[in-house]
């Protein structure tokens, strides 16, 4: 190396100067960014070999130090590293190069979370176009699409920023899009918050007043409310009922409401709660059999009475609470929607819990923990957990 270079330096030159072509070029393109994990799809993709090679040559790269394991298949650089082996691109790919390998690993991560994203919660509409253009991706079932997911988080997360730095704004919006799956069955929230941010804002200056600003606001709203942050989520909500206003698109408009409406569940205002579910139900009733998502609006007001069951069940007013739960559960058991059916069936045990019925709370939660156990949702786990210990003791006398 030249004079004066410090030993470790020297030591990575010597290394990587005797790299055969392939593992030289996985050890620059990687390091473009401080991904937490590089697996070997990702690597292929960026390196424009199979991922065979990708694999053969990161297991390289790590028996000569270059960089370390971290578990499971996975790699990350010491600071040291990293540096040098950007500045090997720097020299050796030029700042075009170099800017298409990161542009080209960010657009793996998109692919791979949308894929992922569509089969964890299939349900749901969607904005961005790589949710109609991709093929179905590996995930057999929702579990393993989310399992996938949470997985990837840190690296998901750290994408966004990455294309937040390069000006890529679109796929900032489309990345955070495809966390909403993670953000709602997987918790773990504050460490999604700061991408959900810059999602927002990407948003807002590529489409301001459309449903791509109101989605993306309602996402930060839903992060905000999970995190306890009341004012902020009540303002993404109106911010993102306004953006749907503006855009006309009555679908958005009900979910912001809906979402306003879970902030005031939240807080124990049921009344206030069951009059948004209530506005965003009459939304949902003006979107005409042949208008853009009519096929949405079916489920859309099942949610809605999943949720004004919950808010009645709030209220004391228990029969009524059954009533919406039972026809809500009716629908998601009937699409087949797991998620959901559970969801309901663990509303319904709390009702019957409230009422001290546990005989009849038991075998609901039962089925709502084997549902959700399949999907993975370990956010929702925990508490059905204690429902489940609270159903087995005998009820408070009197």
């Amino acid at each position: 190396g030249p004079d004066g270079a410090d030993p470790l330096t020297a030591a990575i030159e010597a290394a990587y100067a005797d790299l055969a072509p392939v593992a030289a070029r996985v050890f620059r393109r990687n390091a473009l960014w401080p991904w937490p994990a590089i697996g070997p799809a990702v690597t292929a993709h960026v390196s424009g070999v199979d991922e065979a090679q990708a694999a053969d040559a990161l297991a390289e790269l790590a028996a000569r130090r270059l960089i370390e394991a971290v578990g499971g298949g996975r790699y990350g650089y010491r600071p040291a590293h990293r540096a040098f082996a950007e500045r090997a691109a720097a020299v050796e790919e030029g700042v075009a190069g170099s800017a298409a390998a990161l542009a080209a690993t960010i657009r793996w991560y998109l692919e791979f979370a949308v894929r992922a994203d569509r089969t964890a919660l299939s349900g749901r509409w969607t904005l961005g176009p790589l949710y109609r253009e991709l093929d179905a991706g590996p995930h057999r079932d929702p579990g393993e699409a989310l399992a996938a997911l949470c997985e990837e988080r840190p690296n998901l997360v750290q994408a966004v920023r990455a294309a937040e730095r390069s000006g890529d704004l679109e796929s900032v919006r489309q990345l955070c899009e495809a966390l909403w799956a993670l953000q709602l069955k997987a918790g773990e929230t504050d460490e999604l918050l700061p991408a959900l941010r810059l999602g927002a804002r990407a948003a807002e200056r590529l489409h301001p007043g459309s449903e791509v600003l109101g989605r993306a606001r309602t996402q930060l709203g839903m992060a905000c409310l999970e995190l306890g942050r009341r004012d902020e989520a009540a303002a993404e909500f109106r911010a993102a009922e306004q953006a749907e206003r503006e855009a006309g698109h009555a679908r958005g408009r009900a979910t912001a409401l809906e979402c306003l409406g879970l902030l005031e569940l939240r807080y124990w205002q049921h009344g206030a709660a069951y009059e948004l579910f209530e506005r965003a139900d009459e939304v949902l009733g003006t979107i005409g059999a042949d208008e853009r998502g009519a096929a949405d609006v079916p489920r859309a007001r099942a949610l809605l009475l999943r949720h004004r069951g919950r808010a009645l069940r709030g209220m004391g007013r228990r029969g009524e609470a059954v009533d919406r739960l039972t026809e809500a559960l009716l629908f998601f058991r009937g699409t087949g929607e797991a998620y959901n059916t559970a969801r309901t069936l663990t509303d319904l045990a709390e009702v019957r819990l409230d009422a001290g019925e546990h005989g009849a709370a038991l075998p609901l939660v039962d089925e709502a923990l084997s549902l959700l156990t399949e999907e993975n949702a370990a956010h929702h786990l925990a508490h059905l957990r204690r429902l489940r210990e609270l159903a087995l003791e005998p009820p408070a006398a009197g």
